[in-house]
Parts: C-alpha cells; sequence; structure tokens
C-alpha cells in the first residue's frame, strides 16, 4: 500500500444473494469496467477500487461472497 493510501477513506462492501444471480458479474463490472462471460462461481473473491465518494477519494474493499447453492458442503 503507497503512502497516500494510509489516508483515504476506506470503505468495505459485501455482495451477497443466491447463487447464479449474478453477484460476480455485476461485481466485475463495477470494479473492472467490463463484463466478464466465464468465471469461477465457487471462488470467493476481494477487490479493491480507488473512487470518488461525496468529493473525496476513497478506496472501496469489496468482498464478492459464494452464493448458498456455489458453497462447497
Amino acid at each position: 500500500m503507497t503512502v497516500w493510501a494510509q489516508f483515504l477513506k476506506e470503505y468495505k462492501l459485501v455482495v451477497v444473494g443466491g447463487g447464479g444471480v449474478g453477484k460476480s458479474a455485476l461485481t466485475i463490472q463495477f470494479i473492472q469496467s467490463h463484463f466478464v462471460v466465464e468465471y469461477d462461481p465457487t471462488i470467493e473473491y476481494s477487490y479493491r477500487k480507488q473512487c470518488l465518494i461525496d468529493d473525496e477519494v476513497a478506496l472501496l474493499d469489496v468482498l464478492d461472497t459464494v452464493g448458498d447453492e456455489d458453497a462447497p458442503h
């Protein structure tokens, strides 16, 4: 982490929902600005993105969770 990142406001977001509803597709579209056709739905991913919130630079920490139906039992 860079020195300036220590002073950013950080927001932690968790994306939850059932299996196959599009949590990962929505998260990747938001973070990377492109639609992913194929991905592994059984893996939990964490993403970070710098953005403007209320005219201030902030750091978003987004956790893309596994849907219940996709989770290994």
